[in-house]
Parts: C-alpha cells; sequence; structure tokens
C-alpha cells in the first residue's frame, strides 16, 4: 500500500523549490487516497463512519454500546448534515423485558417524529437492521430508503421505507426506541451511524 504523507505548506509556497520528498508525496497521494491508506482523508464518496476524518483516527461510528452506554430510555443520532446520505446498522439490540422496537425518523419542518420501522414482537429476542436513508437532507414530500431486518436466528427480511408529508421538508434526525419498556438487557447491542455524500443535497 502506498503511504500517504502530509504536506506543509511552506513547502510548496509560491517561489519555492519542492524537494523531492514533496514532489515524491505529490505523486503518491492519490494512490494513497484510493488505497485508504493511515493518514489519508476520508473518501466521502463512500460510505465511513460519521465521526471519521482520516483512516487510522480510531473513529468507528459506534452511536450506542450497551458495554459503554447501558441502559438508555431511547438512543437518537447526531443531527443529519445537508450533503450527505445516512446508513443506521444496529446488531443485537435486545431490550431487557419483553419489548418490541421502533425506529423513527424527525421532518425538520413539522418538528415531529414518523415510525418507518416497528421490529419483532413482544419478547427478548435479539434484533437488528441495515438500513440506508437516501438524500434526506432533500427538501421532498416523500423521503425513500432500502435495507434489510432481523429477527433472533430469522433469515434477513428485505425492507422499503417511505415517509409522506404533505409539506416538503427535510429529515433532521433518527431515534430508536424501546416500547413499552424502554431498556436494554446487558451487554446487547451497538448501533453504528455511517454516511457518504450526496451532491443534491449540498447548500
Amino acid at each position: 500500500m502506498t503511504t500517504w504523507t502530509n504536506i506543509s505548506n511552506p513547502a510548496v509556497a509560491v517561489g519555492g523549490i519542492p524537494s523531492s520528498a514533496t514532489v515524491t508525496a505529490l505523486r503518491d497521494n492519490p494512490s494513497a487516497l484510493a488505497e485508504t491508506a493511515s493518514g489519508a482523508p476520508v473518501m466521502r464518496a463512500g460510505w465511513h463512519p460519521v465521526d471519521k476524518v482520516s483512516v487510522g483516527d480510531g473513529k468507528d461510528g459506534v452511536i450506542f454500546d450497551f458495554g459503554v452506554n447501558g441502559g438508555l430510555t431511547s438512543i437518537v443520532t447526531p443531527d443529519f448534515e445537508d450533503g450527505y446520505e445516512y446508513r443506521l446498522i444496529a446488531s443485537e439490540l435486545a431490550p431487557a423485558e419483553n419489548a418490541y422496537i421502533t425506529l423513527a425518523l424527525y421532518k425538520e419542518t413539522s418538528a415531529a417524529y414518523t415510525t418507518i420501522l416497528t421490529l419483532g414482537t413482544t419478547d427478548k429476542t435479539p434484533r437488528g437492521w441495515d438500513i440506508q436513508l437516501l438524500t434526506p437532507r432533500l427538501s421532498l414530500k416523500n423521503h425513500m430508503g432500502s435495507g434489510f431486518t432481523y429477527v433472533g436466528s430469522s433469515t434477513a427480511t428485505s425492507l422499503l421505507i417511505s415517509t409522506y408529508n404533505a409539506t416538503a421538508q427535510k429529515l433532521l434526525r433518527a431515534r430508536v426506541t424501546f416500547t413499552p419498556v424502554f431498556n436494554i438487557s446487558a451487554g446487547a447491542g451497538k448501533i453504528w451511524l455511517l454516511r457518504r455524500r450526496d451532491y443534491t443535497s449540498l447548500p
């Protein structure tokens, strides 16, 4: 793999003569970027953790981990930013008591959540999903998405998402809720948030 090299401003200042190391870095950095070499900026056009800035910075996009956060009444994502699409992954979410899980999206103008997924019967079975939210930061009447869900050891089920509102607006965030118990059993569950560039909603 090609090595990524940070190039200082003085190394490419007007009137200066670039050293061989600078010229080598200018040659190799495009390849290092494409190969996701350690230290290279994240290629934003591909899926990457919502908090990751550069390769190897230790950020993984985890927004909930029971082992770290413990039981919560609900889990709310960071606000979505213009210029990105989002992907929400949940694994082995298991409530402490009999409960089902809902996933809702917050509509910015209406200032209210709309439930897009209710997963699992009222029991303790672990469940999860991998859902892509397409163009959430476009002002639309109907936002769409797709993905897969599972409950326990069952085969994954495909999912299509559609939300409609009479007023065109953007989606701002997502929320996971446990009903009616609002809690997670010990050591059960993680949620990740990824994103990628969406040029249609750039400000």
